[in-house]
Formats: C-alpha cells, sequence, structure tokens
C-alpha cells in the first residue's frame, strides 16, 4: 500500500525544511505554500514563495515505495550534472531536506525545492513548429528546445522522458525539468564533435529525417525526440 496516499500539509513542509536539512543546502523560508497534485510517480507537487519573493517548486513524497528513491536520484542529478544549466535551461536546485521519524508510527518524508519555471508551452512535441512564444517567431522556442536538449547530451546526460509536459516555457524560454529517470549518457553524437548542436547532426531543416534513416542521428534519445517534434519533416 503507498504511503503517499496522505495529502501533506504546509505544517509537514514547514518541519521537514527546519531540521530536514543537509549541511550545504540551501537555508529556506518559505510562505504561500499551496498544494497542486499528486504526480503519476507519488510525488505531491506544491507552489511556494521564498522570504526573497522567489516562485518555488516543492516536490514531496513519504518513504515507501518508487517515489523517495527517484526523489535522492533527482537531487543527485541536479547537484553532480546539471549545475551548468541551473537558472538557463533547467530550474535552481534550492536542496534537497529529508527527515527520518524515531516515532514508527510517524512516517519518513524528503522533498527537493526548485525554481518554477513556468507551465508546458504544448501538449504534445508535434505542436513545437508552430510554437510561438512572446516575441519571438515562429520555430525559435522550437529551435531552442532542439538546443537545450544537445546541450543537456553534451554534458552527457539523458532525460529519458523528453515529452511535452516536461518542457516549460518560462518567460519564452524553454526550460526542462523532471530529471527523475535521468543518468549518465556516453552520447554518441560526441565522438565527432565536443558539443553537440543543429549544426551538427547529419539531418538539417528543410532535409528529411525519416528518409536519410538512423545514420543521420544515432543516440536513440536525440533520434526520437527529432522525430517527436517532426524536425526536417516536410
Amino acid at each position: 500500500m503507498s504511503l503517499s496516499c496522505e495529502v501533506p500539509d504546509a505544517t509537514i513542509i514547514h518541519r521537514l525544511l527546519r531540521i530536514g536539512a543537509f549541511k550545504g543546502d540551501y537555508r529556506v523560508t518559505l510562505t504561500d505554500i499551496t498544494y497542486l497534485k499528486e504526480t503519476e510517480n507519488e510525488h505531491h507537487i506544491f507552489r511556494a514563495k521564498t522570504s526573497a519573493g522567489e516562485d518555488v517548486v516543492i516536490k514531496f513524497t513519504y518513504e515507501g515505495g518508487i517515489a523517495f528513491p527517484r526523489l535522492k536520484h533527482e537531487s543527485h542529478i541536479y547537484l553532480d550534472y546539471l549545475k551548468p544549466l541551473w537558472g538557463v535551461h533547467v530550474p535552481k536546485f534550492y536542496g534537497l531536506y529529508m527527515y527520518t521519524s524515531l516515532d514508527i508510527s510517524e512516517d519518513s518524508c524528503a522533498c527537493i525545492i526548485l525554481q518554477y519555471c513556468g507551465e508546458p508551452a504544448v501538449s504534445d512535441l508535434s505542436q513545437l513548429k508552430d510554437y510561438c512564444s512572446n516575441e519571438y517567431g515562429i520555430k525559435q522556442f522550437r529551435n531552442n528546445t532542439m538546443d537545450m536538449v544537445f546541450r543537456l547530451h553534451s554534458l552527457e546526460i539523458v532525460h529519458d522522458a523528453l515529452n511535452a509536459s516536461h518542457i516549460l516555457d518560462f518567460k519564452g524560454k524553454p526550460f526542462l525539468v523532471d530529471f527523475t529517470g535521468a543518468d549518465s549518457h556516453d552520447c554518441v553524437e560526441l565522438d565527432d564533435v565536443e558539443e553537440l548542436s543543429r549544426d551538427s547532426i547529419a539531418a538539417k531543416e528543410g532535409e528529411i529525417l525519416y528518409q536519410m534513416g538512423r545514420d543521420s542521428v544515432r543516440c536513440d534519445e536525440l533520434w526520437m525526440f527529432l522525430k517527436s517534434i517532426e524536425y526536417c519533416i516536410p
């Protein structure tokens, strides 16, 4: 039976932040904590503000089931791989907080705090080619999203869940979230270049990706992503 069926309240979050921080974690005080939803991975999602007025998202879970280790894994990815992208292509990471109760009748719990980075740009990746954000023209947001994914792979990280719900529009710029399934990745596309970009792949805008075949993009995740956004498909 899942331990996450009980919806946590703000009191639990405040207590967790007060006593659950690791050495070196960002000491954060939150206000306006609002519960949003429970994800398929049994993470409870909150919105809040820091004492400095920053908008943040809280991913919370009780110990038990798969959500707890996934939360710790995601914090590891943010800290060990994604720092160069904080606030640029992925949310700033404000720390992992864990509380282990000595009372066996009380559930242990954990949360991570992340910068709020907008809402999903589209409901399906194929819509990115026609998506226009703010003053940016058609395809600019899609091209920026491609650049973001290429930079992720240049850091030797595979996301493992590149779907529309994880690509957010934050003030006209794409941000990528949910790294619970991410892992280190020796991308084969880096064999011949130091950093990936749209120019480094064989398939170019206006050419037909399907006809060029898998030799044009050898990395499975990049191949599936380019197909999903209908890049190079007339």
